[in-house]
């Protein structure tokens, strides 16, 4: 087997603005490019999305500080309103974690924002180190630690 590189994780959102500034705020993303995957394309590739005919989708790549990517997807129409959260115990991806300098300052300015976290951040292995969850505005699961 050959090596590999982890490129892009991919995350589908209910509202593409709404994602990109709260990744950009909070974390410092950069947004590297926006695009469109028209209905020709979605329906070219139905056994992969399995959306109903005329479906397209608007996608951008958001970029981390240290490189990573997550490639945003907002498929029109929208199934669901509101994200269904990892379930830890059965398979499939719960979560992403993000290195943050300070957690305590980060915790207290998304709080002020109203932004949804699980408890207040916790001691790791050391009184230096630090985690804690939120949800993004889809409630999809992150973790933070320092």
């Amino acid at each position: 087997m050959g090596n590999s590189e982890f490129l892009h994780v991919g995350l589908t959102v209910s509202d593409m603005k709404k994602t990109i500034d709260f990744y950009t705020k909070y974390f410092g993303f950069q947004l590297e490019m926006e695009g469109l995957f028209d209905k020709d394309f979605i329906g070219s590739h139905s056994s992969l999305y399995k959306l109903k005919e005329g479906a397209y989708s608007d996608f951008c790549f958001l970029k981390a500080p240290n490189g990573i990517v997550l490639e945003v997807f907002q498929f029109h129409p929208i199934k669901d309103a509101e994200g269904e959260n990892g379930i830890w115990n059965r398979p499939g991806y719960t979560h992403i974690c993000l290195k943050v300098d300070d957690i305590f300052k980060v915790y207290e300015e998304m709080r002020k924002d109203g932004v949804e976290f699980f408890f207040a951040p916790d001691m790791r292995a050391t009184p230096e180190e630090h985690w804690v969850f939120l949800k993004d505005p889809d409630g999809n699961l992150i973790e933070l630690q320092d």
